[in-house]
């Protein structure tokens, strides 16, 4: 007979034997491989809140969102597309865009990002091990996919979309392994996809290649199809239906789900001018890494004749083709890939045992990576360095003690800045939002002005410009530089503010920077940052 007290011994045993296990665990070698890809993730995307111009719009867009409590329907920040139909397609990515900077200013933002950026890295290495079953592997793959990937390490609602579309892939190889409950987390995945980014298009297209590759089954020496069961194709047609009823459970109703094709139809012209819609050969150092890799697999491919899936090798081609067109989707090649890779690697390199496990070695290394971490966490004053160095921070101070009489032109990628800065102080000619400036005209007529075509100067008549803020190198300053009609009022080593001459009489304070008005410009510039990192924006 048991007594009681010998129960609770036993009890005790049991649960002191799982929590050793979990622990273990918790401290294994694969553990301390995924968080040195988390690591790796974070350090490569220190600072690169600064080099993109569109953050600064989406934060401010969330922080109107949290103050109005109402979804925008018309634009309210420029004055060329003022009262334009305008909604905020990734409002719910804004939001903690607006809420890191409540609580933290920059240094909430680049916690938010590098966060992001980790969990990213750790879902991919996550999905690789699904699909090699080798850890060691997996984590190759993704260090070699890794500087692919970070040019995409950007503090905008397209990288929780990446983070959404790992986790479809994610759900979509445990069904393949046999979980159909897995695939029951999507629905309200895709419902909180569809308000924060448009890459839920490529999520219906994973589960819809998923559904149709195994319609059939056939191997034709190195390609081969395997056929899901009547039952499973249901489920998966199911969980697609419900995936796109998810999208219509918006503020905006359908137009969130309509958003993306509606992009592609009306944006022409931004897929000629903006960078990262331009074909990879305009990036030399993304291209030559993507082509090694490629040619490296397929090279291998012919030496060792691998079987691969339908489904993969329809991914494969598509994302190639995707990533060769617009570089923005070699993002996508990098999910897709790095499984691959991971299975052609694991074909060599041993797999995890866990009988040859330090846990104790692998969790001091863990405080070590932890350590290292907050350590290089980059301070307030080389985050304000970093901002200053690619965007007009000392312009823009400027502009805040000496507003500009009348509309100013100023350069696309300055736009966002403006609006997160100035506020309703002063409505922007251009930013972001290529769309709403397309459909305006506006969009063609900011590049012609731009390029100095011969109409420029009646082009700037026309928008009645008053003032411009653009970059000191732009062919457009060197035309204004050398104009009778107008005249420098700031300028630094990175922005020039011009006036039309006949509005600056009496008020001329051309910065030559000298020793003095370089600390004057220093001392404004100071001021301004401390002012945005201690308070909303207005």
């Amino acid at each position: 007979m048991i007594h009681s007290s010998d129960r609770a011994v036993s009890q005790t045993w049991r649960e002191r034997s799982v929590a050793r296990a979990f622990l273990r665990q918790g401290l294994s070698f694969p553990v301390l491989l995924g968080a040195l890809l988390m690591g790796a993730a974070g350090a490569v995307s220190v600072l690169s809140i600064a080099r993109e111009g569109d953050t600064w719009f989406h934060i401010a867009l969330g922080e109107q969102i949290l103050k109005t409590h109402t979804w925008p329907t018309t634009d309210t920040y420029s004055f060329t597309a003022y009262g334009n139909d305008s909604i905020a397609y990734g409002w719910l990515g804004e939001i903690p865009m607006a809420l890191a900077t409540r609580l933290a200013g920059l240094s909430g933002l680049m916690a938010l990002l590098a966060g992001l950026s980790a969990v990213f890295m750790l879902l991919l290495y996550y999905h690789a091990i699904q699909r090699c079953g080798n850890p060691k592997a997996a984590f190759v793959a993704c260090l070699l996919l890794l500087p692919l990937a970070a040019p995409f390490f950007t503090l905008r609602p397209q990288l929780p979309g990446y983070i959404f579309l790992l986790i479809t892939m994610i759900s979509i190889e445990r069904f393949r392994q046999g979980c159909s409950k897995a695939l029951w987390i999507l629905p309200p995945v895709f419902l909180v996809w569809a308000n924060t980014h448009g890459s839920f298009v490529l999520g219906l297209m994973l589960i819809g290649v998923s559904w149709a590759s195994g319609l059939f089954g056939f191997r034709r020496g190195d390609l081969e199809a395997l056929p899901l069961t009547l039952e499973r194709r249901r489920h998966l047609l199911l969980v697609l239906l419900l995936c796109v009823l998810a999208l219509m459970v918006t503020p905006y109703g359908t137009r969130l789900a309509a958003y993306p094709f509606e992009y592609v139809s009306q944006s022409s012209l931004g897929f000629t001018q903006i960078g990262e819609y331009q074909p990879l050969s305009a990036f030399g150092g993304l291209l030559k890494w993507f082509v090694l890799l490629l040619l490296t697999f397929m090279l291998i491919q012919l030496a060792f004749r691998l079987t691969y899936s339908v489904e993969d090798v329809a991914l494969v081609l598509f994302s190639v083709y995707a990533a060769c067109v617009h570089a923005r989707m070699l993002f996508f090649f990098v999910l897709i890939f790095t499984s691959l890779i991971a299975k052609l690697l694991a074909r060599w390199i041993p797999g995890y045992q866990p009988v040859n496990d330090h846990p104790v070695l692998n969790a001091a290394l863990l405080l070590l990576l932890g350590v290292g971490l907050v350590k290089s966490f980059p301070s307030r004053v080389r985050l304000e360095k970093a901002l200053s160095d690619e965007l007009p921070v000392g312009a823009v101070a400027y502009l805040r003690q000496h507003p500009a009489d009348g509309k100013m032109f100023n350069q696309y990628e300055w736009g966002g800045y403006l609006i997160w800065t100035l506020g309703s102080q002063q409505k922007v000619f251009i930013d972001g939002r290529s769309q709403l400036y397309e459909a305006a005209g506006v969009y063609a007529d900011y590049h012609r002005i731009m390029q100095v075509a011969p109409e420029t100067e009646l082009l700037l008549r026309k928008y009645d410009i008053k003032a411009c803020l653009i970059a000191r190198t732009s062919p457009l300053a060197t035309l204004l530089r050398t104009s009778t009609n107008w005249e420098r009022i700031y300028g630094d080593n990175f922005a020039d503010v011009y006036v039309l001459r006949q509005r600056s009489v009496g008020t001329r304070l051309l910065y030559d920077w000298s020793r003095e008005n370089q600390v004057m410009a220093d001392t404004a510039t100071s001021t301004y940052l401390t002012d945005i990192i201690s308070s909303s924006p207005k």
